[in-house]
């Protein structure tokens, strides 16, 4: 496989999960990918089926009869870009160490809001290839109304954990974490829905934002001017 090596350089919006660009805000990210991609494609639907990288994996079977072949070459930002999102060749995104919230409570971890990955949607261009690059919004309802019902269904959730001859520590514990849950979302006015976290369970015996040992977390204290470029892409109320 013939690689190449590319500095990209796209349009982000104003911040993430917005549509609107009236900031003019762009950002860069290496590409280390193939030159080309091979493309099955379903005649009918248009829609990708099968992806490869010319000629170390092409399979030694032909395209079905509703197939059609078609080349993406990596000869543009913008098809770079479509390669990486349905292939590969961007390298991990960075994880971000963010606050929000309560100061008395943990932070949260994010993935690079600037990457190509968190900026732009993959599923329309494996329907797609050949259409234009949309940004990626929030697909799932994160309104009061959703944080209060999830904060309830925790609640009942934890009803059976207290007992009258529990040890009074632990007893302590599950009593803050209710109280915790019965203070969202009203603890958090100033923070944006999709970034407000559950507190943890005492169940649960870690906080998987940081105490994932396969993920390296910027603190905020050891971000660089990049790194706060990127943060930059968040909503208020986090820093």
């Amino acid at each position: 496989m013939t690689t190449i090596t590319r500095l990209l350089t796209y349009a982000v919006p104003d911040e993430l999960y917005s549509t609107a660009t009236t900031l003019g805000k762009t950002s860069t990210q290496l590409y280390e990918g193939p030159a080309e991609i091979i493309l099955w494609i379903d005649d009918e639907s248009g829609v990708v089926e099968e992806i490869w990288s010319a000629p170390d994996d092409l399979t030694d079977r032909d395209p079905a009869l509703n197939q059609r072949v078609e080349i993406l070459r990596a000869d543009s930002d913008i098809n770079c870009m479509k390669i990486g999102l349905i292939y590969g060749g961007l390298a991990t995104p960075k994880v971000y160490e963010v606050a929000v919230g309560p100061s008395d409570l943990p932070n949260i971890s994010l993935s690079d809001p600037s990457d190509i990955r968190s900026v732009y949607k993959i599923h329309p261009v494996e329907q797609d290839y050949t259409a234009d690059l949309q940004f990626v919004t929030l697909d799932r309802d994160r309104s009061d109304e959703f944080i209060r019902d999830e904060r309830n269904s925790r609640l009942a959730a934890s009803d059976s954990k207290l007992a009258s001859d529990m040890p009074e520590s632990l007893r302590t514990i599950w009593l803050n974490y209710r109280q915790r849950l019965r203070d969202l979302p009203s603890e958090w006015a100033d923070t944006p829905n999709h970034l407000i976290k559950f507190p943890i369970s005492p169940d649960e015996h870690m906080d998987t934002d940081f105490d994932d040992d396969e993920v390296t977390v910027v603190m905020i204290a050891d971000r660089t001017d990049d790194d706060a470029d990127a943060i930059a892409q968040l909503p208020g109320g986090a820093d």
